[in-house]
């Protein structure tokens, strides 16, 4: 059976967006908990999945990316979006080490939002695992002392867009943002 692709093409953008991410929201994923994709974006949680609340990790800017990588399979007909996320957070505290622990033991839903206010949903069918990091204390006085951490997906299609009403709320009652711990 043939494949069949509706082209719309991509005029040149203006020189208005921002690299980097601001923030992560992490809870434990579900199977089947978010919406399909429609359009390039998610409207929120599945019909039928329980409220929830995804945890906030805020960053400093300039310690974090979400990336993307195409993969295609001409001889299995496979394409594959590995996504990655990498993050850092300075200065250490006893609560990071459970936090740490945690973290590398679970499967989680991710939502990254840019430093454009976009929101991604990281691993849509299969959820994001922790995949690698460090917990470092630096060298030199000037050195970071805290802990990176690497999220890894591969998901059929690139993360879509969460829908959002504004930079805060999600456009699905049932899912909300929990403030980051001071």
């Amino acid at each position: 059976m043939a494949c069949s692709s509706t082209l719309a093409g991509r005029g040149l953008n203006c020189k208005d967006a921002l690299g980097g991410i601001r923030k992560i929201f992490l809870v434990n994923f579900a199977e089947g908990m978010w919406a399909d994709i429609s359009t390039g974006a998610v409207a929120g949680l599945a019909t039928g999945v329980a409220a929830t609340a995804m945890k906030t990790y805020d960053m400093t800017k300039a310690t974090g990316s979400l990336t993307q990588t195409v993969t295609s399979d001409i001889v299995a007909g496979t394409v594959i979006f590995d996504q990655v996320v990498s993050v850092q957070f300075n200065k250490l505290e006893a609560a990071d080490i459970t936090e740490l622990q945690n973290l590398a033991k679970g499967r989680f839903a991710c939502v990254v939002r840019d430093n454009n206010d976009n929101f991604f949903v990281v691993g849509h069918q299969f959820g994001c695992e922790v995949t690698g990091g460090t917990v470092i204390t630096g060298q030199a006085l000037g050195d970071n002392s805290g802990f990176t951490l690497e999220l890894s997906a591969q998901d059929i299609a690139p993360a879509p867009f969460l829908d959002m009403t504004d930079v805060t709320t999600p456009a699905d009652s049932d899912l909300t943002f929990d403030a980051a711990p001071a």
